[in-house]
């Protein structure tokens, strides 16, 4: 899909990946980029970026803030980048960031996906845009609750691609490894630059691939997890 001249929605826009995104989306030509994010001061400093960028309060979680959105027209993109990530042993840390990880990562992009989905659907053009992790193929224990609602997710776009099959919206989920943003800073891992990212995530939009990894690592461990699975998860449990 051309990205010029079309309306696109980003979530989680305030920083990191989400910020890099609508300052990509703006430069290629977008007609305008409703970006979404909880703070206001992130939506003043969104506001800077460009004419075309649009900064609306959206909350993943909140029902009012989706329908808000919702009413302000059809998105011919809808990129769910919001999420949240807590670190930890699955069996002793804080359950309160799983059950906040499965409300953003994963209930989020169904909230938000039922609520912008139909406007695409009416128009029979449109692309969805789910931001998970090559670690949604192989758990990286030092994030692995936040890696299963990403699993989840990919799961997830299967199900979307099959149900939007016959509408003309395509779905697909980009699959990165660890990215350099305020989310992982404490993470002692390899990581891309957010901007490295967004430009691959746009041509990934461009080209309409298909769950596409995102960098060379990336592809580096999906092709070392079709090849040896277990060799690849044994070494992986050393990030923890």
């Amino acid at each position: 899909m051309e990205i010029e001249g079309k309306r696109v929605l980003v979530s989680g826009a305030g920083r990191g990946l989400g910020r890099a995104l609508v300052a990509a989306l703006a430069e290629s030509g977008a007609r305008e980029v409703v970006a979404g994010t909880r703070k206001p001061e992130a939506r003043e400093a969104l506001s800077a970026l460009s004419p075309k960028v649009t900064p609306v309060q959206l909350d993943v979680t909140n029902d009012a803030d989706v329908a808000a959105v919702a009413q302000l027209g059809t998105m011919d993109v809808l990129i769910n980048n919001a999420g949240f990530a807590g670190f930890g042993n699955p069996l002793t840390m804080s359950f309160e960031d799983i059950e906040k990880e499965l409300a953003v990562n994963y209930l989020g992009v169904v909230r938000l996906t039922r609520a912008i989905a139909p406007g695409m659907i009416g128009q029979r053009d449109g692309m969805i845009v789910n931001i998970a992790t090559a670690f949604a193929k192989v758990n990286l224990p030092l994030v692995g609750t936040y890696c299963a609602t990403k699993s989840a997710l990919l799961s997830l776009g299967q199900a979307m691609r099959a149900y939007l099959a016959d509408s003309g919206v395509r779905v697909i989920t980009v699959l990165p490894t660890t990215i350099d943003t305020d989310m992982s800073s404490g993470a002692d891992v390899p990581k891309m630059t957010k901007e490295f990212a967004a430009a691959e995530i746009l041509a990934a939009i461009r080209d309409e691939a298909h769950d596409p990894p995102i960098g060379d690592e990336a592809k580096s461990i999906l092709d070392e997890f079709a090849r040896d699975p277990v060799g690849l998860e044994r070494m992986l449990m050393k990030y923890k």
